[in-house]
């Protein structure tokens, strides 16, 4: 079943007339593409409409055509909402199933005053399907992770005592573009020294000096759809006790990847890493969520949490990224991207994860 036939269902079985989508990530869901602006309406019977406007029209008509799209172009003197009137006043529409979780009180509440009819939000339906990954999908995150990987294999020997956690950032981000990411996946996380304890820390002023931990968490985009990974390297030496932090990280992740079958529970594959953690006495340390899905959007569901009890499925694609973190001495975290598939998981992330340690 296509995209757009698995949203029809979902109109069947809710007895509505016509689906809206305006969110980003919805829109490049359906449309499988980057390069468009607009609103796309489906219908029961499988029609899909994509309503934009003359800046897109051409590109519209290339690419969404060949689809089963018909695309029709909103002229500027005409208002979008009128417009939208027209077309579903045309096409009979009188229950509009709308996405609650993208538009905001305000947005929705113009909608209803403008359209006048009867609303029925999406809910999660929508975000449940965009869960399990097609193989076309695989191929673009792993294509967005290479990318990324190229950049730090790039990044890794620039790295000199005094450069700044900004300058790195910035030139890692700048290697993922030369490399054909569309943006970074989210806020490029760099940091050295006592600053790799914070988890979600952002990258500073502070330089890199000998005896340093450089923590990098980041991830390219390509076609949308977004990859995660990070890794965390020592700069000169590294002493004894964050050797040991490092190899305790190290099995807490395989850990939990030997745990990510099918059917497991998210909060099991959690734990399967925080037991490794507590039982080498640092249980304390581990302060976050083992990880979270990938895809269109860095956070999707579901996710590995002690609170999630939802079951893993074949083509979710789940991170696998346990840390340690000793504040005021330093952090350690490394990641993976994992797609589930059946009892054996396929770890889509090539970067080594030995400890290296960077010549000063």
């Amino acid at each position: 079943m296509n995209r757009i036939e698995a949203l029809a269902a979902i109109l069947r079985e809710d007895e509505a007339d016509a689906m809206l989508l305006t969110g980003e990530v919805n829109l490049i869901y359906v449309t499988k593409t980057t390069a468009l602006e607009g609103q796309c309406l489906i219908f029961p019977d499988g029609r899909a409409l994509f309503v934009t406007d003359g800046r897109y029209t051409e590109v519209a008509e290339q690419q969404l055509t060949p689809q089963g799209f018909r695309v029709i172009t909103r002229s500027n003197l005409s208002g979008l909402y009128d417009f939208l009137r027209s077309v579903l006043e045309q096409n009979e529409v009188r229950k509009l199933m709308y996405e609650d979780d993208v538009l905001t009180v305000v947005e929705f509440a113009l909608m209803r005053e403008q359209l006048q009819m009867t609303f029925q939000p999406i809910g999660d339906r929508i975000r449940s399907l965009r869960a399990y990954k097609s193989s076309e999908e695989i191929d673009c995150i792993v294509r967005a992770q290479r990318i990324a990987e190229a950049a730090l294999e790039r990044l890794l020997p620039e790295l000199h005592a005094g450069i700044t956690e900004r300058e790195a950032a910035a030139k890692l981000n700048y290697y993922m573009a030369l490399g054909g990411s569309e943006k970074p996946s989210f806020d490029t996380i760099l940091l050295f020294g006592e600053n790799t304890s914070k988890p979600h820390g952002v990258p500073s002023d502070r330089e890199l000096r000998e005896g340093d931990f450089i923590l990098a968490d980041f991830g390219a985009v390509y076609h949308g759809y977004h990859s995660d990974m990070t890794r965390t390297v020592a700069f000169g030496h590294a002493t004894e006790e964050m050797q040991r932090v490092y190899e305790t990280v190290l099995r807490a992740q395989a850990a939990a990847e030997q745990a990510a079958k099918e059917d497991m529970l998210c909060c099991n594959m959690h734990e399967a890493a925080a037991n490794v953690i507590a039982e080498a006495g640092y249980g304390q340390y581990f302060t976050h969520a083992l990880g979270h899905s990938v895809g269109l959007e860095i956070h999707e569901m579901p996710v590995a949490s002690p609170r999630c009890e939802k079951p893993l499925r074949s083509g979710i694609i789940m991170t696998d990224e346990p840390g340690i973190y000793m504040p005021g001495k330093f952090g350690v975290r490394i990641e993976d991207m994992l797609l589930i598939d059946g009892d054996t998981p396929k770890n889509l992330t090539a970067f080594p994860k030995a400890l290296r340690i960077l010549p000063v």
